[in-house]
């Protein structure tokens, strides 16, 4: 988000900052840019990136540690001062320093390089602020917010219990306890969640208790209010060790706090903070070798309740995921309405011209293989331009592969928007081929005539899921430029009607062309249903058209085609489909392999 308390007092940024941290608790990361925030909205902040002159940084880790870093370098803040314009001041130079090791004359300079240092392990200039002073002071603040949130939880756990139970006194039996539940969450649970759910709470209790033999399993108020604090503390709570938050060894005066943070092994159910991240909500921030923390369970009890055995999430399989995605593409796809109609109209206006030129400028009869070529590499360039959007849309790739990174199936985003593609390559085909065919007044059915488009236009799309796929990112623009290219050569170059006797005569030749080149396949399709259904007197053609039609006829049968179908119609279906299916699967192979560092 780019400035979002801009134009808002500083009640109402304090309002959107706190829903935006609520936004979080979703696993949903927010990275935004604020200026001059006041300090109690700045701790509502996870992590925070300080930039000084040149955007270079000064600061980037847990916001509650910004100051403490700045006063290990030997700045004072004034008392009453807001520390986050305090901070501005230190990295626009205007701070004093303490620390007769920083002049004056290196501000902010400075600033930078100690940072680079505090990056790569060294210790910062002179410290003057001990490591136990820091986590003391760290936990304190955390200490604060959690106090805060835990009595939310309390409210809401009660609340919500006296809907059920009005005296909040009685323990409750499974279906009781479902009703609670589904009042907390909103969403009713599985027979068998609500049943492993008090499985853990009575197991939690059972030193307090003893255990229940042959008796009905019930939970009450307390125990369940017990339980969810309990995780609640395991997954808070967290501090950085001496060492992991300089990049430091420890000194013998910091050993003992360091061993305390990091807690025993002991199975003790004592609170013993574990290396985490710097704040209650938001993301974590990476360690010195780049990777993330994670946020591990205050005690081994909280790392049972985590649901190691048995409540973790699930993910659905690949027809839910399919549903999940073919739902939202055709949303996606109704959206675009004004967009599919200009690109028809461009589609429209290419086959009218064409057929205009053909028909009235050049007069060609219907029948002619050079029209056919023509059409057929026209609505490919249309086509494979347009399918560049359905995988290389610079707005869509970064949610494909922030969805990937938590799991999103390849394979059922693939399939559904390649299956919703199918309406607007109809639509493309439809339309190009209908405008065509009006102009041109062919004598062969439409239902005939429309046949090989379909086959070309099914191929074209697959060329450009496969550009699309393959192309790396930051070369995005170049997609039509590359379609343009393929379209020329696989459809102009290498079908040739005329060139025909060359390209069959040799295997070296006729191999790649029956396996590149989709227009090889689709014009003998359209030229020999048409001379099949409307037959050419010969003695009615030029010299010039007569050589046309029989070096046509003699050069394309002297390619391979299925037994029994010499004029091309089964064999190219079958070639043109096997054509676009292999380009599918490659440009599935490219989704998955292709920019593989984003999608982590």
């Amino acid at each position: 988000l780019d400035e979002p308390t801009s134009g808002l007092d500083a009640t109402g940024s304090l309002l959107l900052v706190r829903v935006l941290q609520k936004m979080t608790q979703l696993g949903m990361t927010i990275v935004m840019v604020i200026h001059q925030p006041r300090y109690s909205l700045f701790t509502l902040i996870d992590d925070v990136l300080l930039l000084g002159k040149g955007g270079r940084t000064a600061f980037f880790g847990p916001t509650e540690q910004a100051k403490l870093y700045f006063e290990r370098l030997g700045f004072s803040m004034p008392p009453n001062e807001n520390p986050a314009d305090w901070m501005m001041d230190v990295m626009s130079g205007q701070a004093e320093n303490e620390n007769p090791n920083i002049s004056a004359e290196e501000m902010p300079e400075r600033l930078f390089k100690e940072w680079e240092k505090f990056k790569e392990g060294g210790y910062l200039c002179q410290p003057s602020y001990s490591s136990r002073d820091l986590i003391n002071d760290t936990l304190t603040n955390r200490d604060s917010s959690q106090m805060e949130e835990i009595e939310v939880i309390k409210e809401h756990i009660k609340d919500n219990w006296k809907r059920v139970d009005l005296p909040v006194t009685t323990a409750l039996g499974v279906e009781d306890f479902t009703k609670v539940l589904l009042n907390c969450t909103g969403v009713e649970p599985s027979k068998q969640v609500v049943e492993e759910i008090m499985r853990r709470i009575e197991e939690m209790h059972v030193g307090r208790r003893g255990q229940r033999k042959g008796e009905e399993s019930l939970v009450s108020h307390p125990e369940f209010e017990g339980y969810l604090l309990e995780i609640h503390k395991g997954t808070y709570l967290g501090a950085y060790s001496s060492d992991d938050l300089f990049h430091a060894e420890p000194d013998e005066e910091d050993a003992d706090v360091t061993d305390s943070c990091r807690g025993s092994d002991t199975g003790s159910d004592e609170p013993s903070l574990g290396s985490g991240s710097g704040g209650p909500l938001g993301t974590s921030v990476g360690s010195r070798d780049g990777e993330r923390n994670v946020r591990k369970p205050r005690t081994e009890l909280s790392r049972r309740l985590m649901g190691r055995d048995g409540l973790g999430r699930e993910l659905p399989g690949f027809l839910p995921q399919l549903m999940i995605f073919l739902q939202r593409r055709s949303i996606q796809w109704w959206r675009m309405q004004t967009m599919r109609l200009m690109f028809l109209v461009v589609v429209e206006f290419a086959a009218i011209f064409l057929a205009c030129f053909d028909n009235f400028i050049f007069e060609s009869p219907p029948w002619m293989p050079s029209n056919y070529m023509n059409c057929l590499i026209s609505l490919a360039l249309l086509t494979s331009v347009y399918s560049l959007r359905t995988f290389g849309s610079p707005e869509e790739l970064p949610i494909f592969w922030r969805e990937c990174s938590h799991g999103s199936n390849r394979l059922a985003f693939f399939v559904s928007r390649t299956l919703l593609d199918l309406l607007d390559m109809f639509l493309m085909c439809f339309g190009f081929a209908s405008a065509y065919y009006i102009v041109m007044v062919p004598e062969m059915p439409f239902s005939l005539y429309i046949v090989p488009f379909i086959f070309v236009c099914y191929v074209s799309c697959s060329w450009g899921y496969f550009i699309s796929c393959w192309l790396p990112f930051e070369f995005n623009s170049l997609g039509p430029f590359v379609s343009a290219l393929l379209s020329f050569v696989f459809g102009g170059i290498l079908g040739l009607p005329n060139e025909m006797s060359v390209y069959l005569s040799s295997p070296i030749f006729e191999i790649p062309i029956n396996l590149l080149s989709f227009t090889r396949w689709g014009v003998p399709m359209i030229f020999f249903a048409y001379i099949e259904v409307s037959p050419v007197d010969p003695a009615l053609m030029s010299v010039y058209q007569e050589y046309i039609y029989n070096s046509t006829i003699t050069d394309y049968r002297k390619g391979w085609h299925l037994d029994g179908d010499e004029n091309y119609w089964w064999t190219g279906m079958l070639f043109l489909s096997c054509l676009g299916m292999a380009l599918r699967a490659l440009a599935f192979l490219g989704l998955c392999i292709c920019n593989k560092s984003k999608q982590v």
